[in-house]
């Protein structure tokens, strides 16, 4: 299996996007997953230049930046809607595959800034309405990421970073209640070491929405400094067909630039 491997911009070293990008490709990646920023649109001409000199892709965008989507709070899911709205658009510009977005760690991390949607029992619990809420705005965003040929890539997080959603099935059940191409589901591995009985399985139940893959060893280190196997779960991606990116989300050991490195042979080594 010929894996399409990507890494997250702060690994990278640069002042610019083509810098960070050269970095990237020097240290044996194909492709970068960016971080969202306010002025996406502003730079995307920037990015899309970086592209073409380096030869580096952009797999996909990290949302970040202003609101949360599932706040009980209106103008924050609105400015989030927003950010969200560009973001995609940026994704279609640049050929990437789509954008993330976990969608209750900033409120649970937040408390301070955010508030969570109320208990209404008996009439609705509490997950209950934040599932119809979000159902509603991944069909929003969903259209939106259609239009620009690209997808949202909902990404499930352990217990300690969101209160549910947390297992590659809470993705699916998602993208089935939405029913459009522009909702997906993206894996974590180390968020899945945690969470699933088995990654591998967990795939394979999963592979009709999985689109995205984020890479990290067991105690969130690089490949390779944990106890995932990575082995088996390549061979199951391979046995379900898998072409997509798989990005690095990790921490480093000791030199950054000689870890990720190490990290991409390592990985490559076990495909």
């Amino acid at each position: 299996m010929e894996l399409k491997l990507s890494g997250r911009e702060y690994l990278s070293r640069g002042d610019s996007y083509e810098e960070k990008m050269q970095y990237m490709k020097d240290a044996g990646y194909d492709a970068i997953e960016l971080t969202g920023r306010q002025d996406i649109l502003v730079v995307v001409d920037e990015i899309a230049e970086a592209i073409r000199n380096t030869g580096c892709a952009v797999s996909t965008i990290c949302s970040g930046g202003r609101g949360a989507l599932m706040a009980a709070e209106r103008d924050q899911r609105e400015v989030a809607m927003e950010d969200m709205r560009n973001f995609l658009t940026a994704a279609g510009m640049l050929g990437a595959v789509g954008v993330i977005y976990a969608p209750l760690i900033a409120v649970k991390m937040n408390p301070d800034k955010y508030t969570r949607l109320p208990d209404l029992s008996p009439w609705k619990g509490q997950q209950e309405l934040e599932m119809e809420l979000l159902a509603e705005l991944a069909t929003e965003l969903a259209e939106h990421a259609q239009s620009k040929g690209v997808c949202v890539l909902w990404e499930p997080l352990n217990r300690y970073e969101q209160w549910w959603f947390n297992r590659l099935e809470n993705g699916t059940q998602l993208c089935e209640r939405v029913g459009r191409e522009g909702c997906r589901v993206m894996a974590d591995f180390f968020h899945m070491s945690i969470e699933e009985d088995s990654i591998p399985q967990a795939l394979r139940d999963n592979a009709k929405y999985v689109r995205h893959i984020h890479l990290a060893d067991s105690n969130r280190a690089t490949p390779g400094h944990g106890s995932t196997d990575f082995a088996a779960a390549f061979a199951t991606l391979e046995e379900i067909g898998w072409d997509g990116y798989m990005a690095l989300e990790c921490s480093t050991r000791g030199d950054a630039t000689e870890d990720i490195k190490r990290a991409a042979e390592f990985l490559r080594s076990q495909a």
